[in-house]
């Protein structure tokens, strides 16, 4: 009789411990050095004057991303509540500072959380500053470029098009990603309005 409470508690356990896994596996996942995909394989919806994708800016105005950046834009998707986001940011931080001086790039750290409040605490808590901030509470920019989980970075050229797609995590320091950003500079010089 004992043997067969035991077998039930471990089968209960292990079934319980599986869950939790699950539950967890990407929160555990460490930060990915560079796994960028292809454009024409991140199927990213092409964006259009009918598909508007507009953030809030701080000060109380708005941008469009579909509108093309006429420049290389990296769209970064975060917020504070995640994990893997938290972790990220600071390397994001510290890529900017040193790619943030360069012409013909520029960098947008969207913010799904609900508020400037949550996001500026947040920032001021962590020491962390410099870097351009958008807000898309609703999601609704996110969800145009396909993302559902967060963080997820976008790379526009200077036309619009989404060139490069990174899941997850980014180790911002990584000599692959810088070379890989310095590659789409070279390939994307900034149009004239863009500057």
């Amino acid at each position: 009789m004992i043997e067969r409470k035991s077998l039930a508690v471990v089968t209960v356990a292990a079934a319980a411990a599986a869950v939790l896994a699950y539950v967890v596996r990407d929160t555990l996942r460490g930060p990915m050095t560079v796994r960028a995909l292809p454009a024409a394989s991140a199927s990213v919806p092409a964006a259009t004057s009918a598909s508007p994708r507009i953030v809030a800016l701080p000060g109380g105005g708005t941008r469009d991303l579909a509108a093309p950046p006429g420049k290389l834009l990296i769209v970064h998707y975060w917020a504070t509540w995640c994990p893997p986001c938290v972790s990220e940011f600071p390397d994001l931080a510290g890529f900017w500072k040193e790619y943030g001086k360069k012409p013909g790039i520029e960098l947008l750290a969207v913010s799904v959380d609900e508020d400037w409040k949550t996001v500026d605490d947040w920032l001021k808590k962590n020491g962390i500053a410099g870097v351009p901030l958008a807000l898309d509470p609703r999601r609704a920019s996110a969800k145009a470029f396909g993302t559902e989980k967060f963080p997820e970075t976008y790379v526009l050229s200077p036309s619009g098009e989404v060139v490069d797609k990174f899941v997850g995590a980014i180790l911002w320091s990584a000599p692959p990603l810088r070379k890989r950003i310095d590659e789409l500079l070279k390939a994307n010089p900034p149009s004239r309005a863009g500057g």
